[in-house]
């Protein structure tokens, strides 16, 4: 089953959204499994949009037909249009390499939160397989990786649904072999869990 609001989760996830209608959108989230299932599919696309250099998805090609866009939501369309696309394009580019992989642990984080974090080196950066159990239900969380050289990258935001887990896909464009360490930040900015080679 499809969500009409499932257009709007494009845009919340890449932040071109205003407050008001963040707000909307996470208001729905909650009574939503589809716009939850969108969520989790468009989260990596932070960490995507920094890998991929402009000149590597220009083409010489004709121009594409105007596209009709719906009036209430002009935005939210290109936006959604726009991230598919650009998921389509980079998860092809990611298969041309081969991964190193690593896993990370961390017990005993905010309220007994455990975390593992499964890391795959890509072509563009490093893709990764958030797994929280221990969660308060509903939480509003984000993923932001810190590489060694002082990089911080947003990898994804999603809102937890009433269960006390989740499993989050997300990405960034730090490779593998220079990201420092991972944070869970909910939305006051209090850091949950903290992941790295040698959190146990």
């Amino acid at each position: 089953m499809t969500c009409p609001e499932t257009m709007s989760i494009g845009a919340y996830v890449l932040g071109a959204l205003e407050a008001s209608e963040r707000r909307t959108v996470e208001e729905h989230l909650v009574t939503c499994t589809a716009c939850r299932a969108a969520l989790l599919q468009f989260a990596p696309l932070p960490g995507l949009l920094h890998a991929v250099p402009v000149e590597d998805i220009e083409a010489e090609q004709p121009e594409p037909a105007p596209l009709q866009l719906n009036k209430r939501r002009p935005r939210r369309w290109v936006l959604a249009a726009a991230a598919a696309a650009l998921m389509a394009g980079v998860a092809s580019w990611g298969l041309l390499s081969a991964p190193a992989s690593a896993t990370w642990t961390a017990t005993d984080g905010v309220g007994g939160l455990d975390t593992t974090a499964k890391l795959v080196s890509r072509g563009w950066g490093t893709d990764i397989q958030l797994r929280l159990t221990d969660l308060q239900p509903y939480e509003h969380c984000m993923l932001v990786v810190h590489g060694r050289d002082g990089t911080v990258e947003t990898a994804g935001w999603w809102a937890a649904n009433g269960n006390y887990q989740a499993q989050v896909p997300a990405s960034t464009s730090i490779p593998l072999a220079d990201i420092d360490h991972l944070e869970v930040v909910d939305a006051g900015d209090t850091v949950l869990s903290t992941v790295s080679p040698t959190t146990r």
